[in-house]
């Protein structure tokens, strides 16, 4: 039944979510140590983005939101690619989770001085939001939009990594329904 399932999505899925929890706190304790022992290498960013993003399609159409990209080409980055597939996967797990229904979530990679990602989704209470705490620990901007086991610390996650990478990565209100996180590694 499971063999559908891609293997980036094991992290979204926990039979326990205690136990979810505490793997997900001991693993952003270990991104938060000074040195950590993640190897960069140079790799495709482009791919890396358009693989995670075909991953996450069909989760996306199975909740009736459209996931649209404009990626380019030939983007390189020197860095740890399984960290950031996991920062893309935890964007985009959140976009799903948060896109209005019937919502589009569109994801954009382009190269200026340095790679920028761009993924967005329609959310029509971003105006509520408090979006400089979005990336705290344990913060739930709508917890009753959630399953029982989010406990609000992916975008923490993906914050340290984007920390490990020397960017920057920012919550942005598009408009009046649209929610945006910019990442510029």
């Amino acid at each position: 039944l499971f063999d559908f399932i891609p293997l980036i999505f094991v992290y979204f899925i926990d039979i326990d979510p205690m136990s979810g929890l505490v793997n997900r706190l001991v693993m952003l304790s270990r991104m938060d140590e000074e040195k950590r022992n993640t190897p960069f290498e140079k790799f495709s960013l482009s791919d890396a983005v358009a693989d995670t993003v075909s991953e996450f399609t069909d989760l996306a159409a199975y909740h009736e939101k459209m996931l649209s990209c404009e990626l380019s080409e030939g983007i390189l980055l020197y860095g740890c690619e399984a960290e950031i597939r996991q920062l893309i996967a935890i964007l985009l797990d959140n976009a799903v989770k948060y896109c209005d229904a019937g919502g589009e979530i569109y994801v954009q990679l382009k190269q200026k001085k340095r790679p920028i990602l761009l993924i967005s989704n329609h959310y029509k209470d971003v105006g509520k939001l408090q979006l400089d705490r979005l990336f705290e620990r344990f913060y739930r901007a709508d917890p009753a939009r959630t399953s029982g086991s989010d406990f609000g610390i992916g975008l923490s996650i993906a914050h340290s990594i984007v920390a490990h990478h020397h960017g920057e990565i920012s919550a942005l209100q598009e408009g009046s329904d649209r929610i945006s996180f910019r990442i510029r590694l």
